[in-house]
């Protein structure tokens, strides 16, 4: 009963990892090989976590570390037979790495503390990539359906794995996500003027939509920190600008708490200018708005 629950739990987080349903028609070879990649890159990701695999080795558990192994094997005879041109091999192979590798991290429970902080950090990261993944919806034309794709997939696996209780491998296809969505949004930022034209029909309404639009364009300035690696002088530039940011919204919410909308508006797009900045001095290009004067 227990290896059918595994399997099944894995067998959903496969067909959960390409953002379809199972029942879908079939896609096509290049469809397919992108399927298998992603799956290799994620089992690669879990495989080149040290220190999962020293919880693991050091845990005292036989089938822990039976299952490590064979998810090793299953993951280089997927690359082995992807080379060869057998995508349905590698898929499977792939998906049987994942599901050996979720079982190995079920048969070491993590401790209760740690448990509680990766579930506290789960919640968080979940948030902000739900929030940045609506953003790039709004915004993305075909050169980024892939990243809305992947990024989909990973955070349904994600979800799987939250479920289950494994907040470490949550994280993980969490983080991946997060990497997808700043690769669409760094090509949608470069490639358009995003119209920001705003579409309310009440002063209060317009203040939400900007502050929705704030914090998504706020929550790509960690990760461009942590993606593109800004030089010291750059990060100095990145802390500064943040201090401003943080000083205007505060006065923005406080304005709207006080009934003094107009003035809100003025300090939250005065704040997201500060947010572009920031973005700009770590390397991600954020054009000017249109359709509204900070």
């Amino acid at each position: 009963m227990t290896s059918d629950r595994h399997l099944g739990s894995a067998a959903l987080a496969a067909a959960l990892l390409v953002g379809a349903p199972a029942q879908a028609q079939a896609p096509d070879d290049a469809t397919q090989r992108a399927q298998v990649e992603q799956r290799l890159k994620l089992v690669a990701s879990l495989l080149s976590d040290s220190r999962r695999a020293q919880r693991i080795t050091t845990s005292g558990s036989a089938e822990a570390v039976a299952h490590l192994d064979e998810g090793r094997l299953h993951h280089s005879l997927a690359g082995d037979l992807l080379a060869k041109g057998d995508l349905s091999g590698a898929r499977k192979a792939a998906d049987e790495a994942l599901k050996h590798l979720g079982m190995a991290s079920r048969h070491v429970p993590d401790a209760p503390a740690r448990r509680e902080a990766a579930k506290a950090r789960h919640e968080q990261l979940l948030a902000s990539v739900e929030r940045l993944l609506e953003s790039l919806r709004a915004r993305a034309g075909r050169a980024e359906a892939a990243d809305v794709t992947a990024a989909m997939g990973l955070v349904a696996v994600s979800r799987q794995h939250a479920q289950e209780g494994r907040y470490d491998d949550a994280n993980q296809s969490l983080a991946q996500a997060e990497r997808h969505v700043l690769a669409g949004m760094n090509r949608t930022l470069n490639a358009t003027t995003l119209d920001y034209t705003v579409r309310a029909g009440s002063p209060v309404e317009e203040f939400q939509i900007e502050l929705a639009r704030h914090r998504g364009t706020a929550d790509l300035i960690p990760l461009a920190v942590r993606d593109l690696q800004p030089r010291a002088e750059a990060m100095a530039q990145i802390e500064r600008f943040g201090e401003s940011r943080s000083a205007l919204y505060a006065q923005a919410l406080q304005h709207f708490q006080s009934g003094d909308v107009v003035q809100a508006l003025a300090h939250l797009r005065n704040a997201t200018l500060f947010v572009q900045r920031a973005l700009l001095a770590a390397g991600l290009v954020a054009p000017q708005p249109t359709g509204t004067t900070p």
